[in-house]
């Protein structure tokens, strides 16, 4: 009798195990379906990534076609798209927009430069190139931008009428950069002003010449204007005053002194001589 209800103890322990494994399957029988289905999914996911990224790598529809550059007047869509070895036929994923960024400023005029992929087939740049303003001598003669960078050496190719600016050596720019780029700036702010401040077309400038702070005007005709320091505005403005007042009595001058420190709103003018005093001749 004891034997027999081991033995029923223990089949009725089994079924209880049974019953206890089939109700934890039930109970978590969802989440790995779940697992499962997600993990189908991830998998289908990336291996249909791995197919589109071949086919857009491959596929002629998105084989450069075209390259529309806009901002261009110096230098030319041939040398940048050399510079940045982009040729039609390239696939537009391959591109790396940064790296022919990099590239095409490398030509001397450009400045700044955004390079856009179009899709499907196309490419877009955008270029601002420097805008010259003057020239400069820093061993050999460069070109000064509008915010007086030097960037680049002068060719016989540029075809530029500017203002020669002097007193920045080119040690002096080696040694402080930023002192001479700022001695660059004024001088520049100094030209613009002198456009600005003589009425209908002023006598062309040809040199802007920094002694220290001191600044002098050469025209093209030689005549010095001796701005001196500072109110630059206001001694340009008295210069227009000055020259129309000589034009009307038929007179040129061969120095203006706007320069007194002492009585600022003072002029001195040196009157040039005569042409046939100049030369020698007789008077008539």
């Amino acid at each position: 009798m004891a034997f027999g209800r081991s033995k029923n103890r223990r089949r009725q322990d089994s079924a209880q195990r049974n019953e206890a494994v089939k109700s934890a399957v039930r109970s978590k029988g969802p989440g790995v379906v779940k697992v499962l289905a997600l993990t189908l999914t991830t998998g289908l996911l990336v291996w249909g990534g791995v197919e589109t990224r071949k086919w857009a790598l491959s596929s002629p529809r998105f084989e450069l076609a075209a390259v529309s550059f806009t901002g261009l007047e110096r230098a030319s869509r041939v040398e940048l798209l050399r510079l940045a070895a982009l040729t039609k036929g390239q696939n537009l994923w391959t591109l790396d927009t940064g790296a022919l960024e990099r590239a095409m400023r490398q030509h001397p005029w450009v400045k700044k430069v955004e390079v856009t992929r179009r899709f499907p087939n196309r490419v877009s740049v955008q270029v601002s190139e420097h805008v010259p303003e003057a020239l400069a001598v820093l061993g050999e003669l460069y070109v000064l931008d509008e915010e007086g960078e030097p960037f680049k050496r002068v060719t016989p190719g540029d075809g530029l009428d500017l203002p020669l600016v002097t007193g920045v050596d080119r040690d002096g720019y080696v040694a402080d950069p930023q002192v001479a780029r700022q001695r660059f700036q004024a001088a520049l702010e100094v030209a613009r002003a002198y456009t600005s401040a003589s009425p209908g077309k002023p006598e062309r400038l040809s040199e802007v010449r920094m002694d220290g702070r001191e600044v002098t005007l050469v025209a093209a005709s030689g005549q010095e204007v001796r701005l001196g320091e500072g109110d630059s505005e206001v001694k340009l403005q008295r210069l227009a005053r000055v020259r129309r007042e000589l034009s009307a009595r038929g007179l040129a001058a061969e120095i203006i002194h706007l320069d007194n420190r002492a009585r600022p709103g003072w002029v001195a003018v040196k009157i040039s001589s005569p042409a046939s005093e100049r030369s020698g001749s007789p008077k008539p």
